[in-house]
């Protein structure tokens, strides 16, 4: 009976460990960690993506954090639920939008009459400046109340399905059956921004962080011009943990495709320098660069150079940054491909535009002369001036129709095309006639052309003169004009004119009278603003918001220009008088004007009307000449926005972006204006950043944005800063001007956690389980929200964590908390002092806009002692077993004696 009673009890001990191995089998602990909100895990064929993490009522009542769980396989989330919802359609709103029929149906649903210019531009500027809201229900009324359009609600609409995951919160699971595996992902803690997993499957998964994931952003001018060299930045990070190997980076006009029957053309193109991309950006070296390999978390720096075609027009011309890499070894290896892409604006800063260099023509001509006029043109926009067509014309003047002939044969000239910077000269033939009178004959140069691709025509006007002497006459020349070298809108200004009468007679009554000449001027435009269009959910809303804004602006720009006197005189008459002038005498008259507040920088002609009389006879001579008064105007450049990146700048933050606006306010032109950064402690200047900016030209009113990087020192205290910026340029005189301006940066407060004391429960002993009482202070300038404790013991010490981890709850500025940790001490643990690690996670002030996720890290000693009760009982039994040996020998003795 006993021996069946042992066969029973072994067979249920095998039994139970068979069960036990079995259950043991089915699941196995694969991965326990923190992963911050983004972060990912990859477990056996899955990847575990921790998504937001935000506050939701738990099922006990109370208001706690849920984390949103997203499992992926083969590149599908396979925990999604979809929900489905009616949107409207893109393609019918865009269509809608830009149907002239609807609009007018639109604009007459809303009560516009649409037939009035003035209603019609009132109902774009609703357009421009209404809801999403508003002008969905503007839609909607519109099919509504017009049958006859032949749309309906279902037209415009389409069914969309979106995924949504589940959310969970501490100790609650996720379940999933994952080719007949079970795969559970239980929350042990949640806190804002992270959360700790604890992942369970099949043992013979695997768990491991990210592996190797190269990312890439790039560094590149916004804006070049024709004829730039300019280099590009691409700056690689291995974000995985794991060696990027055989890296190969590739700047091409098209995305490559390895994997693809063309991949090898497609690469040789690119390789050999030639394809779309010559035909504006063209690689001064490379388009290919190659890195043997990149470690886990490891970035670099490529550098590339272009140079900008000269004959490039203006445009967005795209780069696709191509990057191929290896993962793995041996048989394993595998070839990852990855793209980015960013666009080469090429711009230009003005369009094509003519100044009158020079022009070659006689001082004087007398009646009955051949001559020849020469005239020198250079293009000095920034687009290239296309059909340009020179005609000189003669100012007629009632009383001699014919006075100045021009040759049929050269008074109209045409050139195709001018480039930018290029010069052009033309030559034209005229004759005097015979009868003509002593007296200045004014010419016009007329230009119309085409700037660039622009389908407008531009016209210019350049005005000049010839003098006609008739012999033994007098004659008026004028000498000289003097003015101010600077002169502002509004300013008063002396206008100096020297005469010489250059005949052979005297000139009497002679009369020298200025002209009021009107000039168009700018009066203030409130621009339209329809950026509320680019918001609406359809394609191309951006494109149509831009072109509909610009020529409604432009619209207004013009119907908003005035004509005023550029120049009038201030506190005297227009006219001045000389009784006599001999020949060859010289005299100088002065008018005290005054220029229009309305001007902008430029040169403004003022007309003067000559009149005298000519001995022998008294012939009366008028004459009018055109004299050009140059309007510089005054520069003044300010900061006008500033901005970082992040917003929030910490101390010990890297590459922080700084982005300016410099805005002339003033009347007159920067050229050549130049940015330079000049950080000062707790500010440097980053290696990525730009050492000089070139914002090009900026006239009274334009603004240009500048972006600079810096490193901010760790030790830095939050309060405000100024980064010191230097800006060099020419004025409108062409003189070197220097300007230091300060934009303003905040550095903000963060928390900062340290251990201040600690304290046992008991002594710490060998064999004993003991409570750490871990006293924390929050140093730093920000409130440290949802601080937890951890505890960390390695593997070689005589210890193990019962509990190792303790919430804290929020500590303010300056205050301190109290966090316990149960600490085991093994009875072979060497009596000595122990250092454990303890870290600190803890949320920045969310009130404040800081979400970030802190972690500190300190250390405490444990000093272990000697365990004297444990080590005396010890004693006590070694004595009893000694005496018990002892009896024992005795004993035997004894028996062996009988």
């Amino acid at each position: 009976m006993k021996k069946e009673l042992g066969i029973l009890l072994g067979l249920v001990v095998l039994s139970s460990m068979f069960n036990f191995n079995v259950a043991m089998t089915q699941s196995s602990l694969l991965f326990e960690g923190y992963l911050d909100k983004g972060e990912s895990v990859f477990v056996g064929p899955l990847i575990v993506h921790l998504g937001r993490v935000q506050q939701a009522m738990l099922d006990d009542g109370s208001l706690g954090y849920k984390a949103m769980v997203v499992i992926i396989k083969d590149g599908k989330p396979i925990n999604a639920n979809y929900t489905s919802i009616e949107i409207p359609d893109p393609q019918k709103i865009q269509h809608l939008l830009t149907n002239t029929t609807f609009l007018n149906a639109m604009g007459e649903t809303l009560g516009y009459n649409m037939t009035d210019p003035l209603q019609y531009g009132q109902f774009l500027m609703w357009l421009g400046t209404a809801s999403q809201e508003e002008i969905g229900e503007a839609v909607f009324k519109t099919i509504q109340e017009h049958p006859e359009l032949g749309i309906t609600l279902e037209d415009i609409t389409r069914t969309i399905s979106f995924p949504t995951f589940q959310q969970i919160g501490e100790n609650e699971t996720i379940s999933l059956n994952v080719d007949g595996e079970k795969v559970t992902i239980t929350a042990l803690q949640v806190y804002p921004n992270g959360a700790k997993l604890s992942i369970s499957g099949p043992p013979g998964w695997k768990a491991s962080t990210l592996p190797a994931y190269i990312t890439t952003w790039v560094e590149a001018p916004k804006s070049v011009k024709p004829g730039d060299e300019i280099t590009i930045k691409v700056h690689l990070k291995n974000e995985g943990a794991l060696e990027a190997r055989y890296v190969t980076v590739i700047l091409s006009p098209m995305m490559l495709n390895m994997n693809s029957n063309g991949s090898n053309e497609a690469l040789a193109q690119t390789l050999s320098q030639s394809g779309l991309v010559q035909s504006v950006l063209l690689p001064v070296d490379s388009a290919t660069k190659y890195v043997e390999y990149i470690a886990g978390k490891e970035e670099k720096v490529l550098e590339f150079h272009f140079k900008v075609n000269e004959n490039a027009d203006p445009g967005i011309y795209p780069l696709y940054v191509n990057v191929m890499y290896s993962i793995g070894m041996g048989q394993s290896m595998e070839m990852i491909q990855g793209f980015d892409y960013f666009g080469i604006t090429v711009a230009r800063e003005s369009d094509a535009t003519f100044e009158l260099l020079d022009v070659e023509k006689p001082e004087k001509v007398y009646p009955g002369q051949d001559f020849e006029i020469k005239v020198k043109l250079k293009n000095m926009g920034m687009e290239v001036a296309k059909n340009l067509l020179v005609k000189l014309e003669t100012v007629q003047s009632v009383d001699d129709m014919t006075s100045i002939l021009i040759d049929n044969s050269s008074d109209q000239q045409y050139t195709s095309i001018v480039k930018t910077n290029r010069e052009v000269e033309y030559t034209f033939r005229l004759h005097v006639k015979e009868n003509a009178k002593t007296g200045s004959y004014p010419l016009t140069l007329k230009l119309s052309y085409y700037s660039g691709d622009a389908k407008d025509e531009k016209k210019q006007d350049f005005k000049f003169s010839i003098q006609v002497l008739r012999k033994n006459q007098a004659y008026i020349e004028v000498e000289g004009v003097d003015t101010p070298k600077s002169i502002e809108p509004g300013d008063e200004f002396t206008l100096k004119i020297r005469l010489k009468n250059v005949g052979d007679e005297t000139a009497r009554a002679f009369s020298l009278k200025i002209v009021p000449s009107e000039v168009q001027v700018q009066s203030e435009v409130t621009k339209i603003d329809l950026s509320a269009i680019q918001n609406l959910p359809i394609q191309g809303s951006q494109s149509i918001s831009e072109n509909l804004q610009s020529a409604l602006n432009d619209i207004m720009k013009e119907l908003a220009k005035q004509k005023v006197d550029a120049f009038l005189p201030v506190g005297e008459d227009n006219a001045k008088y000389v009784g006599e002038l001999a020949p060859n005498e010289e005299i100088a008259i002065e008018f005290h004007l005054k220029a229009s507040e309305r001007l902008e920088s430029g040169v403004y002609p003022l007309k003067v009307d000559i009149e005298y009389l000519s001995s022998p006879d008294d012939e009366k001579i008028s004459d009018e000449r055109v004299i050009g008064i140059s309007v510089l105007g005054s520069e003044h450049l300010i900061i006008s926005k500033v901005s970082t990146s992040p917003s929030r700048v910490l101390a010990g933050t890297n590459n922080v972006e700084v982005s300016l606006e410099v805005e002339n306010i003033g009347s007159g032109s920067a050229r050549y204006v130049i940015l330079k950064p000049l950080p000062e402690k707790p500010f440097e200047l980053s290696e990525t950043s730009e050492q000089l900016i070139n914002l090009g030209s900026l006239k009274g009113g334009d603004s240009a944005k500048a972006v600079f990087r810096v490193n901010v020192d760790g030790d830095a205290k939050g309060g405000n800063y100024e980064i010191p910026v230097e800006i060099d340029y020419r004025d409108s005189s062409g003189d070197e001007k220097e300007l230091r301006v300060n934009v303003p940066i905040i550095i903000n407060e963060k928390p900062k956690v340290v251990v201040e004391s600690v304290r046992f429960d008991k002594t710490p002993m060998q064999g004993e389980e003991v409570k750490i009482y871990v006293k924390l202070k929050n140093v730093g300038g920000e409130q440290a929200e949802n601080v937890i404790i951890e505890g960390v013991v390695k593997a070689d010490q005589p210890f193990a964590l019962g509990k190792r981890t303790d919430y804290v709850g929020d500590l303010n500025p300056g205050k301190d908390g109290e966090g316990v940790l149960e600490l085991s001490i093994n009875r072979d643990a060497i009596p000595k002092d122990y250092t454990i690690q303890i870290r600190v996670r803890a949320v920045g002030d969310k009130e404040s806009g800081d979400d970030n996720v802190y972690v500190f890290e300190d250390s405490i000693k444990v000093p272990v002692k000697e365990n004297l009760k444990t080590k005396g009982n010890l004693g006590k039994a070694g004595i009893l077993i000694g005496i018990l040996a002892v009896l024992a020998v005795v004993i035997t003795y004894m028996k062996r004696k009988r």
